[in-house]
Parts: structure tokens; C-alpha cells; sequence
């Protein structure tokens, strides 16, 4: 019988040979995934395994081969690969942890019998996890659709940390490109090109779609609570 970690591997591998077996053998992608992948499994195999990062598989990669995908190319277009790995990282180090509760069982938490106080601390607590169960839902959807950016190859999804890392390389950018950065907020100066782009629209649009279902998720918080 397999053990645990090996079944957790197993799962993995078998996710990364799916995507392997759609991509055109002989194809630059097809290479970069088989690398990427490949590092990817040493150092979760690692007698103490090491969460792979897209910084951390670039450093390893370009080890022996200089030729390997940057830190940047495998965040933008191999993410998948990552995440496979990242799973598999987190089953393992969580590899004893009790299964959570899930949203649907702390609605039926019945506080009718527990004592006024503690009833009243743990519907507050309900409500918390309600709106953090629908602000996670959120963020999923944002994941799963990713935030596209074309770099040839293979273009994929990209997580929340990369969706942090992308706000961020923005803000470098932006203070880089010529536009004038003060208190009043961000002006265009004479330094500024004409035609600059302040936002690209990948960007903007997954910001607004962020802030509508916030606001979603408050309105429906508001209705519970009346």
C-alpha cells in the first residue's frame, strides 16, 4: 500500500503528465514544463521539502542550464505547474492536520443551547466566517480566471500572490514612466510620453470586478444582519 506522501506525489505527477501529454512533444513548452515540473517534484521529494516558488525553481533551473525560464516567465506562463507543486507541498507539511469544518456545518451550529454570551460570541464568529467564506469565493473566482499575460508558450491562470505581485510591478512602473508622483496623487508631468498607458486593462478590470462583488458581499451582510 502506498503511503501517504507517496499517494500525495502520485497525484501531483499524474496532474503534471496531463498537462505534459496536451502540449506538441518537441515544443519549447513542452521543455519548459518537463523543467519547470521537474524541479518543481525534487524539492517537495526533499528530505525536508521546500515550498516551490517561481524564484526558487528559476534559481535552481538556471543551475545547470542557462537557458532555463526566468523567474518571471514561469510567474506569468507556467503557473500551473507551481500550483500543482504548491498543493502537494502544503498536503504533505499539513500531512497530520484535522479535515476542516466546512461553511455549510457552521450554519447549523445551534447556539440555542449554550449560554447567552457564548451564543452571542459564536453567531458573531458565524458571520465572520460567512463573509470571509464569500470574500474567499471572490478570490477564487479572480484565480481561476487568472490575470492574462501574453509571454509566449504557455499561458496560464496566475494565483493571488501573483495577482499582489502584479499590483506591485505596476506601482514600480507607474513611478518609472514619466507621471508625476506627489501628495495630491498621480499627475501627468512634461517628462511624461504622450500616450502612456497609466493602467493595463487585464489589470483595471480585475480590480473593478473586485470591488463590485465586494460590495456584493456587503450588501448581502447587511440584509442577513436586518
Amino acid at each position: 500500500m502506498p503511503s501517504r506522501i507517496g499517494s500525495i506525489i502520485a497525484i501531483a505527477d499524474k496532474k503534471s503528465e496531463g498537462m505534459l501529454d496536451a502540449l506538441p512533444d518537441g515544443s519549447r513548452a513542452k521543455s519548459n514544463v518537463e523543467g519547470i515540473n521537474g524541479i518543481c517534484r525534487r524539492l517537495v521529494m526533499r528530505k525536508t521539502p521546500l515550498l516551490p516558488t517561481a524564484k526558487l525553481v528559476a534559481e535552481e533551473g538556471r543551475k545547470s542550464n542557462p537557458h532555463f525560464p526566468l523567474e518571471r516567465t514561469i510567474f506569468n506562463s507556467y503557473s500551473k505547474v507551481i500550483r500543482i507543486w504548491k498543493k502537494a507541498y502544503h498536503d504533505i507539511m499539513n500531512i497530520d492536520a484535522d479535515a476542516p469544518i466546512d461553511g455549510n456545518e457552521v450554519e447549523k451550529i445551534d447556539t440555542s443551547v449554550m449560554d447567552p454570551s457564548t451564543g452571542d460570541l459564536v453567531d458573531r464568529l458565524k458571520e465572520i466566517i460567512y463573509e470571509l467564506v464569500q470574500r474567499n469565493n471572490v478570490l477564487k473566482q479572480i484565480v481561476d480566471e487568472g490575470v492574462p499575460v501574453p509571454a509566449g508558450g504557455l499561458p496560464e491562470g496566475v494565483g493571488a500572490d501573483e495577482i499582489m505581485a502584479s499590483l506591485k510591478d505596476w506601482l514600480q512602473t507607474l513611478a518609472n514612466s514619466g507621471f508625476e508622483l506627489s501628495d495630491l496623487g498621480v499627475r501627468v508631468s512634461r517628462k511624461t510620453p504622450p500616450g502612456s498607458r497609466i493602467m493595463g486593462g487585464h489589470l483595471f478590470d480585475k480590480l473593478r470586478f473586485f470591488i463590485e462583488d465586494f460590495e456584493r458581499i456587503r450588501k448581502t451582510r447587511r440584509a442577513r444582519e436586518n
